[in-house]
């Protein structure tokens, strides 16, 4: 697989070396064969082959620096390539229509430029879908839109054949310059269809708002450039030149920023899958060792003592982790009867161990609120541990839970030896478990985690969740 993907890049890098070259071939040579016949004086002329050199050169820059990047390897981005080598094309056979301009033996050679530059302009719109179609899922709707675009695209392509002897789009005249005689209704309707194609295409997707207006933003773009282009009423203004420029400079500069939006957007999904195997990879390892191998000694020696117990105890451990492993992939907060109960599994297991030494009770008033996975477990687990198991006569811990005038409370009090809270703890899992619960509750419900202890004395922790 690995040498499939090195063969595989090998070959893009040297289609992009290949087709960047051709790029800055092309540009010279459009520069050169303007720089030759622009001698009619013509303001419409020479600022119409000053901004087809511009976006000639704007594009051929463009695509040298995305053919660089190691990202260009990507199916998107090399629809993108795609869209950019249309626009090239279509605006390299107009840069050279309009350079002929004026030349009365030229005729029908402007002719036959103008035709491959509207066949190229029409057909961003078949790159604009392909591109597009990268980011929906896979319809009847997009089938149909992939159907219909193409028939459009043909029937119009025939068009332009049949305007080759019979002029029903463009004619150029003798003095070898666009007739305004022949109004060009089917190109505007063409791109409307092709328009309203797209936007249904977008709109029925299950893509968020912002990229769908993201996208619809950059396809007006060459709508209203064939408009322009194609709409000889205009070529005299400077409304064409600002067509020119959109197809140009602003389509690219959106599409990239779609591309990057989209990357962004990739990015932060893949970052939300690691952090949830990071999520699980830190609950695993805050399962304390030495409670799994006590756990599963106790087990053992039940097996022989009383084996209906020691088969109740192996389901109560195999629930415990099997909690333990969904609560951690869970993101969003959980009712607190779920955390309850993960609580109850995980004390009537520390019972087996520490029968006389433990002692459990309970106060619950409310449940009717959420709490963040596994957040209040780990403090019960604490106060067991670093409070009652440290205590020679042991001790009871009290899990209470109750409802304020704007807030639902949960506490976990014990009276094992206490601790200082001003001085940093030795264990430094539990320090840094308390911090990722108090950062939890906060961040996710707007809570709080306060813990109040003296040594000697106890600790208690007190959890605040507002309504």
């Amino acid at each position: 697989m690995d040498g499939q993907s090195s063969a595989s890049k090998g070959n893009n890098k040297a289609f992009f070396s290949f087709a960047f070259g051709s790029m800055c071939f092309l540009t010279l040579f459009c520069i050169a064969v303007i720089v030759k016949n622009d001698f009619s004086g013509n303001r419409y002329i020479s600022m119409s082959n000053i901004i087809s050199i511009l976006g000639l050169l704007f594009i051929t820059l463009l695509s040298g620096i995305l053919f660089l990047k190691e990202k260009a390897d990507t199916r998107p981005m090399r629809y993108f390539v795609l869209i950019l080598l249309n626009i090239y094309i279509a605006n390299f056979f107009s840069a050279l229509a309009i350079s002929l301009y004026r030349l009365p033996d030229q005729t029908r050679l402007i002719t036959l430029l103008i035709t491959m530059s509207y066949f190229f302009s029409m057909s961003i719109f078949l790159t604009l879908w392909l591109y597009q179609k990268q980011f929906l899922e896979n319809s009847a709707v997009t089938r149909a839109v992939t159907i219909f675009l193409s028939t459009v695209l043909a029937f119009y392509d025939a068009l332009l054949i049949i305007n080759l002897s019979k002029p029903i789009l463009f004619l150029v005249t003798e003095e070898g310059v666009p007739s305004y005689n022949v109004v060009d209704y089917i190109t505007i309707i063409t791109d409307f269809s092709c328009l309203l194609l797209l936007c249904v295409a977008t709109f029925s997707s299950t893509q968020n708002r912002n990229r769908k207006f993201s996208f619809l933003c950059c396809i007006v773009v060459p709508v209203m450039f064939s408009i322009l282009s194609m709409n000889h009423e205009l070529l005299s203004r400077d409304i064409y030149y600002w067509g020119v420029m959109c197809i140009n400079v602003m389509l690219p500069l959106c599409l990239i920023f779609f591309n990057a939006h989209d990357e962004l957007e990739n990015n932060a999904l893949r970052n939300e899958a690691e952090q949830t195997k990071l999520r699980i990879s830190s609950m695993i390892s805050q399962m304390q060792p030495h409670f799994l191998y006590n756990s599963l000694a106790v087990i053992a020696a039940l097996c022989e003592e009383d084996p209906k117990l020691a088969a109740e105890a192996t389901n109560a451990f195999s629930k415990y982790l099997r909690e333990n492993m969904d609560f951690a992939d869970k993101s969003n907060p959980i009712p607190f009867s779920e955390e309850l109960n993960h609580i109850k599994t995980y004390v009537w297991l520390e019972k087996l161990r520490f029968p006389n030494k433990l002692n459990i009770e309970y106060d619950i008033n409310c449940m009717a609120f959420s709490v963040p996975a596994l957040s209040v477990q780990p403090m019960v687990e604490n106060a067991i541990k670093h409070g009652i198991c440290k205590k020679r006569t042991g001790g009871t811990v009290r899990i209470r839970s109750f409802e304020g005038e704007h807030f639902y409370g949960v506490s976990i009090s014990d009276d094992g030896i206490g601790f200082d809270v001003r001085e940093k703890h030795e264990d430094d899992r539990q320090h840094l478990g308390i911090k990722n619960t108090r950062y939890r509750i906060r961040e996710m419900l707007g809570g709080s985690l306060d813990i109040t202890s003296s040594p000697g004395e106890g600790t208690i922790v007190s959890i605040r969740i507002p309504k």
